[in-house]
């Protein structure tokens, strides 16, 4: 069943890097939706896909870029359920946000 999140994530040394990195997750998982930098310098994720995908995904966000979450940047981590809306065709990165 499709499926959507709306998540924020906030830390130190997050970087264009890290929304590349974000963008290979959700391909690897066969999700679609966009991830920007908010003003205020945290990361919005909007994502859909099928629940068990997108749990998957968001695991993986939460934990960061590394297996230890010692070495994480990501210091906060907020998710929203939301109806999806068939909005994206892939998975994109975009320059300026909310």
């Amino acid at each position: 069943m499709l499926k959507c999140i709306d998540s924020t994530m906030s830390g130190k040394n997050l970087s264009y890097d890290y929304l590349l990195w974000i963008s290979r997750q959700a391909i690897r998982f066969g999700i679609k939706g966009i991830t920007f930098f908010k003003n205020d310098g945290s990361i919005k994720v909007i994502a859909e896909g099928e629940e068990r995908n997108l749990l998957f995904f968001m695991r993986k966000l939460r934990r960061g870029r590394f297996f230890l979450p010692l070495f994480s940047p990501v210091e906060n981590f907020s998710i929203k359920w939301c109806e999806p809306k068939n909005e994206f065709s892939d998975f994109s990165i975009t320059e300026t946000g909310e």
